[in-house]
């Protein structure tokens, strides 16, 4: 059912947006997040529905923002029926369904089913690649190539991704055992992914990734850190 589904919608034009969000609204138990500007969805969402008036540098750097944050987030375009939707169709955006003006309840309806349903046939045949846990009460899904590493801070366990940084109750015991091998405990308080370690400095003491991100290792971490890496070389 689509109704637990996380849904946002992104539109220049707040009055549109608002419209737009009003009406998922009526189909989902959670708020619509609403954003205009400047993309800032955290947690992930679902579906993100990108509402536009041009094919401009604005909504291509949205949608791009929104797939660096997820795999697996479905970016749904709404635009005029007249307007060249050719630059979202390449790998780095990936998006996933396309509504006209003006849409129907319908079709929106029917868009919400499809990315449910989706949604569940990932759940069943997916579940070893992707991390499941719950959040201030709201389940999350993050696809293990999504995560670059997790941190322990003030007796949570928060998340990082690209674009995110989720925060949830767990221990770095419990949480390490859980992970596949190429998450390695590479400091008292960090857990991470070595197929995204990019490079590791012995006189700082830092492990740097490939997102650009720093994060410190350990002395009696630094072995098992280059084992993990050469294991993913």
């Amino acid at each position: 059912m689509f109704n637990t589904l996380t849904l946002a919608v992104w539109d220049n034009d707040r009055r549109r947006g608002s419209s737009l969000k009003e009406r998922l609204d009526m189909f989902t138990e959670r708020e619509t997040a609403l954003f205009s500007g400047q993309w800032a969805g955290t947690p992930r969402h679902d579906a993100c529905f990108l509402s536009f008036d041009d094919c401009g540098e604005p909504v291509l750097s949205v949608a791009r923002t929104v797939r660096e944050s997820s795999e697996t987030a479905f970016i749904l375009l709404i635009s005029d029926r007249m307007r060249d939707l050719s630059p979202f169709f390449r790998p780095r955006i990936r998006p996933g369904g396309v509504l006209f003006r003006p849409v129907k309840t319908a079709h929106l309806r029917d868009m919400l089913d499809e990315v449910a349903a989706e949604l569940d046939r990932l759940n069943q045949n997916e579940t070893d690649d992707v991390f499941i846990f719950k959040s201030e009460g709201i389940s999350h899904r993050v696809t293990f190539r999504d995560i670059l590493f997790f941190e322990a801070s003030n007796k949570k366990i928060v998340l990082h991704t690209v674009g995110q940084e989720i925060c949830y109750y767990d221990s770095m015991e419990n949480l390490a055992a859980m992970l596949p091998q190429y998450f390695i405990r590479c400091h008292r308080g960090f857990l991470v992914n070595a197929r995204k370690i990019a490079e590791m400095h012995g006189a700082g003491m830092e492990l740097r990734l490939s997102s650009g991100a720093r994060i410190p290792f350990s002395r009696s971490c630094k072995d098992a850190v280059k084992q993990a890496m050469s294991s993913c070389g």
